[in-house]
């Protein structure tokens, strides 16, 4: 296909991880089974652990350089996201109840428009039962995303 990028780095990433899963499978397979204060299987459990470690290393520092470096978040495009995502609708309850809260998340869906313009749409500021700054308040996808002060 013209055009594709193949994402073979967090791919290999992901090989990585199931190689590391089953290393544990096997160190904890082992450790179980050592009698008393002997273990013959510790050469296979120290395989498994030096194995991983050296799995998991490479491939962080590969991920880093290769896919991670360089990114850069597009933070307008991600305030719309979250600001258009039905989820943030919930602080809302407490404003103007569930149901209507409910209807405010199926408008935003069906209309393709964020949270708080359905808000507006459906008249809720119009009518008093709340203000723009409260609404503002309660859908401020920021604070949403740290714990409660006090």
């Amino acid at each position: 296909m013209p055009g594709k990028v193949n994402p073979v780095i967090p791919e290999a990433v992901l090989m990585v991880a199931a190689r590391v899963v089953g290393n544990d499978a096997t160190v904890a397979w082992a450790g179980a089974s050592g009698s008393f204060e002997l273990n013959v299987q510790i050469p296979v459990i120290a395989q498994g652990v030096l194995e991983s470690l050296r799995l998991l290393t490479n491939a962080s520092r590969v991920l880093a350089d290769k896919t991670v470096a360089g990114l850069e978040a597009n933070v307008d495009k991600a305030r719309a996201y979250a600001e258009s995502s039905p989820s943030i609708v919930t602080p809302l309850n407490r404003v103007i109840g569930y149901e209507a809260a409910a209807k405010v998340a199926k408008h935003a869906v069906a209309e393709g428009v964020t949270v708080r313009q359905a808000v507006i749409d459906l008249g809720f500021v119009e009518r008093g039962e709340l203000t723009l700054d409260q609404l503002d308040g309660a859908l401020d996808v920021l604070s949403m995303t740290r714990p409660p002060q006090g």
